[in-house]
Formats: C-alpha cells, structure tokens, sequence
C-alpha cells in the first residue's frame, strides 16, 4: 500500500466515526455551541464546570485535544526527554556481546544508552468558533553512547566506549483541530495536519575506526526527510470531578526523502482519566495507557554502513509499545497551567535489535491569551 493509499485510509476512518457520531442527523457545521458553552451546560455536574480547570487538558505526552475560542491564543513551552539503555531482539533483553554477532554480523560499535530531548514551542490560535490553528517549532539533541569492538583474528573485542550527540531543528508539526461534534459535556475533535522536512538527516560525525566522516545512524536524525500527514481524533468528555478521554494519532509518509528512504508510519491510540484533588479545582492528577505500533524504515540509505552498528541497519526498526503514564496539571494565579507527566513502558516487542526504552518525562508551561 503506497503513503497515498495509507493516508487516504486514516482520513477515511476519521470521517466514518464522524459520520456515526452525526447519524442521528444533527448539522457538525451549524450553530454548535463553544467548548466553554459546553462546559457550563447540564453535564450531571452540582455546578458549572470552569473553563479554567487543569482537566480539561490533556494529560502532557499528549497535544491537539483543545480548542480557543476565535482570536485568542496559547503559547505552551514543552520538554520532553526519553531514556533508553540495554537492547531488545523482539521482546527479550540481549546482552552486547549477543548483539554484536548477531545474524552474523561483526559490528563495530553497538549502542548502550541513549536520551532524545526534544524543546516544543507551541502555539494555537482560534481562527473560527470550532476551528484552532496550532505550528510547533521543535529542537532536538539526540545522544548515544556505544560500546566499540575491534575485530582481534581470535573474535571481536571490546575497546572502549564513544559518545556521540547530534542536535538541531526538528521537523515542523503544523495544521488544524477542527471540533467536529459535541453534547453536554463532550467534544470529538480532528487534528488535520502535516509535518514539514525541517530537520536534518545529512548532518555527520567520525568513524570511531578511522576519524573519517560518516552520516548519524537513522535513530540519531532530527527528521525524516520527507512530509508526513498527521490524521488524529480526539474525544473527551467533562464531569464533575474530572475527565476522561481518548485520543488516536498518526504520523504517515507521504514520499521517500532524498536518501531513498521514508521512516515508518506511526499510529498511536491513547486513552486517559484525570481526577480534581482539591477543593479550589485547581490541581488535577491523570493516569493514561497508551498503544503504540511503528512500521519499520521503508527503503535504505546507501551511505550508511550497514555493518557499523545495528542502529544503522534499517530493518532493524518499528514494533509495538504498551505505555503506562502518570502525571498532574495544576493552574496557577496567573491562568497558566503547568502539566507534568511521566511514562514508563508495560511492553516493548521490537524489529531486530533496538535500544530498551526505560522512562519518559514531559513537563510543561502553557498560557491562554
């Protein structure tokens, strides 16, 4: 199946879900009321539900789930950091010297730890009462640390170990949430977006063998080097005490970039429960379980060396994640809202050899104005 067909596949699944959503034949365009208007109308809740309160946003791995009001405007700051040590060949820990010989191969370097940072500026702007516009600058450092092996004529041995860091700008998230449904107290919201080829996928380091230059494996990049479409579905729901919600994602390529290769489709389906904790509706804490299937790298760069270390390999890549998250949003005197959530892996089935994910972190600050 071509990216076309992909794409064209998960925009059609978002319009047969809106589609039952509005069988009952109610106009998705005409007269629907604001979100605020949504929230202060007869949910079940004792009193009005505030616009204000920390649950009616999502949990922070999570964006494109809210909507502003025609002319006002969100400035968000967000960091996120993923740690990631050991190796995986499907489901089961390998040690080094496993992964070094593996399928045959004599790897030169093989990777044991590595953090990917990623610094958001994010910002939404209402444009129509169901429609918000929202781009996301990101800058990324992505670090690696391997174990590098000489091969001795007795076998492979161990040598020491190299650290390489690779940073710059990520590709460019941009587009629109248009809020498709609501009742009394929920929303159904589609993200159409794209992701534009801002990052780099040419920048090089050093041959631990010989000094010479030589590309950052695939894993290292701060892009794809291609478009992708962001099709994405969002519903949540108000109460008295809290919210629920659920939330499906993707990232599609749309072409191969000019290496030759496109990076795997990504499809993410998130759902999520936050709870008030004090009286002043003030600080919420939120638990969310998350599935996340990733294909594997279509196509190959021709130079990279296959034989450097796994993480160059392109078939070595995709598989599936069960993530558990655990965090909490507090609003302050100022309106703001910092968020705070931490992830950490249930299940991790990979393609190949891959690195072992461990923990992420994703704190932020977020203004409306």
């Amino acid at each position: 199946m071509n990216a076309f067909s992909r794409t064209i596949r998960s925009y059609s699944l978002i319009l047969i879900l809106v589609l039952s959503a509005s069988a009952q034949g109610d106009d998705l365009l005409s007269s629907l009321p604001s979100f605020k208007e949504m929230l202060q109308a007869d949910s079940g809740a004792s009193e009005p539900i505030s616009y204000d309160r920390p649950d009616t946003h999502a949990p922070g791995h999570l964006m494109g789930d809210h909507l502003h009001s025609p002319g006002s405007q969100m400035f968000e700051y967000k960091y996120m950091n993923m740690s990631m040590s050991g190796l995986l060949s499907g489901d089961d820990n390998i040690s080094n010297s496993t992964a070094q010989s593996f399928g045959g191969a004599d790897y030169m370097a093989v990777p044991t730890k590595m953090t990917m940072e990623m610094h958001m500026m994010h910002y939404m702007v209402g444009w129509r009462e169901n429609i918000t516009l929202y781009i996301m600058p990101m800058w990324v450092v992505n670090t690696m640390e391997s174990t590098t092996y000489m091969n001795s004529g007795m076998g492979s041995m161990p040598m020491g170990t190299m650290r390489r860091s690779n940073g710059g700008f990520a590709d460019l998230p941009f587009g629109g949430l248009w809020r498709l449904k609501k009742n009394s107290n929920g929303e159904l919201i589609a993200n159409i977006g794209v992701s534009a080829p801002t990052g780099d996928i040419d920048n090089q380091t050093t041959n631990p063998m010989n000094g010479m230059p030589m590309e950052f494996p695939y894993a290292m990049r701060t892009g794809a080097g291609h478009w992708r479409a962001l099709p994405g579905l969002t519903y949540k729901r108000i109460e008295d005490n809290g919210s629920i919600g659920v939330q499906f994602q993707s990232a599609i390529a749309l072409d191969k970039n000019g290496e030759g290769y496109s990076v795997g489709d990504e499809y993410r389906l998130s759902a999520w429960k936050t709870k008030l904790v004090d009286d002043e509706q003030r600080l919420a804490f939120s638990a969310r379980i998350e599935s996340l299937w990733r294909g594997s790298i279509q196509g190959v760069d021709s130079d990279l060396m296959m034989g450097m270390s796994p993480v160059a390999n392109a078939s070595f890549s995709g598989g599936n994640w069960i993530n558990l998250g655990l965090g909490g949003i507090y609003t302050l005197d100022s309106g703001a809202r910092l968020n705070l959530e931490f992830g950490i892996p249930l299940y991790q089935h990979v393609e190949g050899i891959q690195m072992e994910q461990d923990w992420s972190l994703a704190p932020s600050w977020s203004k409306s104005f």
